[in-house]
């Protein structure tokens, strides 16, 4: 083959430009949504003829059209993203990387990984920077009202906007206008969150005067994208203020300039159904209001906002219209999708970040660790050649080579000391990971019941206000009294429900402790304390035609903590009625105990479903259930865990097999003195 035949073919000067001229469209984009406008741009650079720079900067910018488009899934574009980062920090292409970085800030912000997502956007700004890129420096600074608004850091946002806007001279009139946009976002959330009808208002008027300026700048500077979304915003906005002319009349001028189909189109189909409600169209729009959170809950392609959104006027109509079920259950929703959020986030920084980060970062040092190898063979083969004609030398490369051996031995021991303080790290990373699982759990837990007692405390003030108008009008009968008496029963038992679960959850948050609360270690059979357990359960296991089987001696005398024992056996057996046996209709549970030498041997089994292998080395864990939110909270096994050992200083195990039931051993000292029982406490 000819040498000219292996080149690569040459990049002309005109074409260089040409391209930079359209990378440059690409990178000025604000928004993700940006990226449908510059799809022409994109599909016309891959028919250009590109240098490597250009090459791996488009191949960013396509990454982040695929990013923003909510049918593509975010973590499958994470280890991409990454991938293509350190392809450019290793090419040393500045530009590509700072690219790259804002196609891994999208992929982060979606993930719900708002620190890492703030930490790309700086280091993108930084390397812009580097490129004396000042206006895109400042455009990766407004980038982060974006993530800001994501992680609902509303007051922050406000400020941050107003800090950069004071600096107004500074700023591209594309950046100005999504400063203001954004803070008009921020008071939006404010309002729909705050509770004082008064600053609720004041909240709404600077929202709506900001969104008209956001309008007015884009028709000005001919901001098309902008624009669009400006409408858009006005639209919802004064939906929910139930300005319905107003609203009608943002609606029709989306519809003339920017057409019936696009991300607008789920928004405004919102808007008119609140515009029916507004009106009074109480029960065909209600029921079809109802109808389009059905379609939103079941397609995942919908933006988040977008069902927070329809759940409020359904929270919002349903109370006013008298639908407190409808209203309850949106509230519960709602708790939901924030509970979800919180999981999402928890996981993700858990198991996903280091793993997803740290492989590629290996792989790259030890690319540079292989290519220094190589240098140094390549050294080495050259002083041996060396050493055969001139053997004089011979001792001076004896020499350095031992001055080599014992700089990569100190590279050894410097590696192994940042690997050791590396593990530290790690582990106090875990710790405080473990702590965050146990608070986001009872967060979790807590925060239904509390929805729950707040929604039932206002509807009964809602009905109270309705009595008292009608009071004051004259027009009350019997039947509207009787009703509102039920409102009120009905209200009262929900938050006497809510509250009996609060505390519940308080008590066995309590128990993980392993402290003897107001209990003495005492003399006590524990053989006659496993009967009570028994004939307490027997009318429960009869309806889930469950058999209880004890084979235990007659009486089985130990000193310990009888009122523990008897809480221990009672959360085995909650667990096989949650767990084991939830989708059965008959097993057995068979108990047998046995004295070893100084120790006292419990063996628990049921013939259940089992656990899944890769959950035993959890189920301990407080708040650790795969029904969170369902029926378990997470904290039952944990305190049998807690009370045995901590308390009862016992020793707790299990195996398991999926589909072959469960196996719960335990050792309990047979005489636990005193002393023991404090010395428990104590620690």
């Amino acid at each position: 083959m000819p040498a000219s035949e292996t080149r690569p073919p040459q990049v002309t000067a005109s074409a260089v430009a040409g391209a930079e001229s359209l990378l440059r469209q690409l990178r000025e984009c604000l928004y993700g949504h940006d990226m449908l406008h510059l799809r022409p741009v994109l599909l016309q650079l891959q028919q250009e003829k590109l240098n490597a720079t250009q090459k791996l900067e488009l191949e960013a910018f396509q990454l982040l059209d695929r990013a923003a488009s909510i049918d593509n899934q975010a973590e499958a574009l994470l280890m991409p993203a990454k991938a293509l980062q350190l392809q450019a920090q290793t090419e040393q292409h500045p530009l590509a990387q700072a690219a790259a970085f804002r196609a891994l800030h999208w992929v982060q912000m979606r993930m719900r990984l708002h620190h890492a997502a703030l930490e790309s956007l700086a280091r993108a700004g930084e390397l812009y920077e580097r490129c004396a890129l000042p206006v895109l420096v400042l455009q990766m600074r407004a980038a982060r009202c974006r993530v800001m608004l994501s992680a609902e850091m509303y007051e922050e946002l406000r400020q941050f906007c107003a800090a950069m806007l004071a600096q107004s001279e500074a700023l591209s009139p594309a950046i100005y206008t999504t400063l203001i946009d954004y803070s008009a976002s921020a008071s939006y959330y404010l309002a729909l969150e705050e509770n004082d009808p008064a600053q609720a208002d004041q909240h709404w008027g600077d929202c709506l005067s900001r969104r008209v300026q956001v309008l007015q700048c884009t028709r000005q500077y001919g901001l098309a994208a902008q624009e669009c979304v400006a409408l858009l915003n006005l639209a919802v906005v004064s939906a929910t203020r139930e300005q319905t002319a107003e609203c009608r009349n943002y609606i029709q001028q989306v519809h003339e300039k920017f057409g019936n189909d696009g991300y607008w189109a789920p928004w405004l189909h919102l808007c008119e159904l609140m515009i029916q409600c507004a009106q009074g169209e109480r029960q065909s729009a209600w029921q079809a209001l109802l109808a389009y959170d059905a379609t939103l809950a079941g397609e995942s392609r919908h933006p988040g906002r977008l069902r927070e959104i329809c759940l409020y006027a359904i929270r919002r109509y349903g109370r006013r219209w008298g639908y407190l079920e409808q209203a309850l259950q949106a509230t519960m929703e709602q708790v939901a999708l924030e509970r979800h959020h919180k999981r999402e986030l928890s996981t993700s920084l858990g198991e996903t970040l280091n793993a997803v980060m740290e492989r590629p970062q290996l792989l790259y040092q030890n690319a540079l660790l292989a290519q220094h190898g190589t240098v140094l063979e390549n050294s080495l083969v050259q002083r041996n050649q060396e050493l055969q004609q001139e053997v004089a030398t011979r001792q001076a490369a004896e020499v350095a080579l031992q001055a080599a051996h014992d700089r990569l031995e100190q590279e050894v021991r410097e590696r192994t000391a940042a690997l050791e303080q590396a593990m530290h790290s790690l582990m106090q990373q875990e710790k405080q990971l473990g702590l965050s699982r146990m608070v986001v759990g009872m967060a979790h837990e807590l925060n239904t019941p509390l929805g729950n007692a707040r929604v039932a405390a206002s509807a009964i003030t809602a009905q109270a206000a309705s009595l008292q108008q009608t009071l004051v009008s004259g027009a009350l009968r019997r039947s509207a009294l009787d009703g509102w008496f039920d409102a009120v029963q009905q209200g009262g038992a929900l938050v006497d429900r809510a509250l009996c679960q609060i505390s519940e959850l308080v008590d066995r948050f309590k128990s993980l402790s392993g402290e003897p609360v107001q209990e003495a270690p005492s003399r006590f059979d524990l053989s006659d304390r496993l009967r009570f357990c028994a004939e307490h359960w027997r009318s429960s296991l009869q309806q889930r035609g469950i058999t209880l089987l004890l084979e235990m001696p007659e009486q089985l005398w130990l000193v310990g903590y009888p009122g523990a024992c008897q809480i221990v056996f009672q959360h085995l057996l909650d667990n096989c009625l949650m767990h084991a046996f939830a989708q059965r209709s008959a097993g057995q549970i068979t108990v047998r105990t046995a004295r070893d030498g100084p120790a006292v041997v419990i063996d628990w089994r049921d013939d259940g479903c089992g656990i899944e292998a890769e959950h035993l080395s959890r189920v301990f864990e407080p708040f650790f259930t795969t029904q969170l939110g369902l029926t378990g909270t997470g904290l039952g096994l944990a305190s049998v865990h807690s009370m045995v050992v901590s308390m009862m200083r016992g020793q707790l195990s299990l195996e398991s097999v999926r589909g072959q039931g469960c196996h719960f051993q335990l050792r309990l000292p047979a005489a636990l003195t005193l002393d023991t029982a404090e010395s428990s406490a104590g620690s």
